[in-house]
């Protein structure tokens, strides 16, 4: 089955994409994105980690009958799919060049790894930080939800042997949903971020996210967390606690805490 006749939306990352309604969603919110652009990111993604080549896109975006100046034209759907991605050609994310033959979508890997994410640089992550989940909404229950879970990932991760993790008070104020975790990461003088975005249909909540190399900006590892809004409402460590576990995975599997729990913050 093609990518076009799908009816249910593609995830990765923090987007969403919908061949049905020709729509790209960043944390559930539109992003504006030509239909070329959105054609292409569907051809990659049919294929992912596959090469695609130059000639291929030409056969599946421009027919024979169509006369336009194909580099040209190929080049800005990939400049404006980049664009509307958060994308970089030179530390690609997920759309990357493959010289003298065409791109690629590269995989995202969801699963939580059994061995201790390094850099590509080759060093083991030491130094973390947590950033507050973007959730594109003014409702005071979400920002309620943004701050518990945040704050309860850091507190839980912090124990872990060999990793320091910036404290809430350093990291509340990035917040906004456009924000370059990479960049923020560099500010912050850390090796790894951990960020991603929620948001409320009805009663699910829904969370993406994302452990980020700060100095190759490759996503080391994504996880979706989908949980009853009612349920997360009323006890918020909850989820948290399943985001902590799977990053513990990721982070360091054979490693021991360094310190007892702390009790929990009262509500």
């Amino acid at each position: 089955m093609s990518l076009s006749s799908q009816v249910l939306p593609i995830r990765f990352g923090v987007f969403e994409i919908s061949p049905r309604t020709s729509e790209l969603r960043k944390h559930g919110l539109k992003v504006k994105l030509g239909q070329q652009a959105f054609k292409l990111l569907l051809l990659l993604l049919q294929r992912p980690g596959e090469t695609r080549t130059r000639e291929e896109l030409r056969q599946q975006l421009w027919p024979s009958n169509t006369f336009v100046d194909f580099e040209h034209s190929l080049n800005k759907a990939v400049h404006l799919l980049r664009q509307a991605l958060g994308d970089s050609a030179s530390n690609p994310r997920y759309i990357e060049t493959i010289a003298g033959q065409g791109y690629r979508f590269i995989p995202i890997q969801e699963g939580a790894s059994r061995l201790a994410v390094r850099p590509r640089n080759g060093r083991k992550i030491d130094s973390l930080a947590v950033l507050p989940f973007a959730n594109g909404s003014v409702d005071p229950d979400m920002e309620f939800l943004t701050e518990r879970i945040t704050e309860r990932v850091i507190d839980t991760i912090s124990r872990i042997s060999g990793i320091g993790v910036l404290a809430y008070s350093a990291v509340q104020r990035y917040r906004e949903k456009d924000l370059d975790p990479r960049r923020v990461g560099q500010n912050l003088l850390v090796r790894a971020v951990a960020a991603g975005g929620m948001i409320r249909r009805n009663d699910e909540l829904h969370l993406h996210v994302e452990l980020i190399d700060v100095g190759s900006g490759t996503q080391l590892w994504g996880a979706q967390f989908k949980e009853p809004y009612s349920d997360v409402l009323v006890r918020p460590e909850k989820l948290a606690d399943k985001i902590c576990h799977r990053l513990r995975l990721v982070l360091a599997p054979n490693m021991s805490t360094r310190r007892r729990e702390r009790p929990e913050r009262a509500a």
